[in-house]
């Protein structure tokens, strides 16, 4: 009996840390991409840009600590959602975690390498197809309501047409992170709540 009770404490600890860690996850992100955004795309624009603006050197230098503090944060909250599924589905649920740690492992070291390019691009699909994959699971109806399986399925969607250089691309990106966002931060809510101490009779 004690030691049911010692893993479900565990299990509620486990759930409140990755709730927290998703919340700092998603907020990191946001805090990468405003602090990013409308720069420089890529190594040789950069140069001609700083030699002009040094201020611009601060906030490259924000981005790079917000996504390299978002990739270690994320692995708590990846682990959290696999457990949050309880075995359901291990290959697909696995398949998802591993892919969602890589994704943002590899986007956070390009990034702040500034070697943007192919293995940057490579990094953001990898994260996305992550969560397209946790979303199909979801709707099944476990451990998540199902709508927030088709949110985090299109989320991913709309961001894979915005990897493809066509009129709109952006756009699509845009919808798409915002979905994933929606899809981070209500996970982590509801895997906070789940293991939130609970009143004995």
């Amino acid at each position: 009996m004690a030691e049911a009770s010692s893993g479900g404490c565990r299990g509620e600890s486990g759930s409140r840390l990755a709730g927290v860690s998703g919340i700092l996850f998603g907020i990191l992100l946001i805090a990468t991409f405003a602090s990013s955004y409308n720069f420089p795309s890529g190594p040789a624009q950069a140069d001609a840009t700083l030699a002009q603006f040094s201020s611009f050197r601060s906030a490259f230098l924000a981005g790079d600590i917000f996504i390299g503090l978002a990739a270690v944060i994320a692995i708590p909250y990846f682990v959290g959602l696999r457990a949050a599924f309880n075995g359901k589905d291990r290959l697909l649920v696995g398949s998802a975690t591993l892919m969602g740690d890589v994704g943002i492992v590899v986007t956070a070291a390009v990034f702040i390498g500034e070697a943007i390019g192919t293995v940057e691009v490579f990094g953001f699909l990898t994260l996305a197809a992550g969560f397209a994959v946790y979303g199909f699971t979801t709707i099944q109806g476990r451990p998540f309501p199902r709508w927030l399986g088709y949110v985090g399925i299109l989320g991913a969607v709309l961001f894979l047409l915005g990897a493809v250089p066509v009129s709109g691309a952006f756009t699509a990106i845009f919808a798409g992170t915002v979905l994933i966002l929606v899809w981070i931060f209500a996970t982590s809510v509801l895997m906070w709540k789940s293991g939130a101490p609970r009143a004995t009779p």
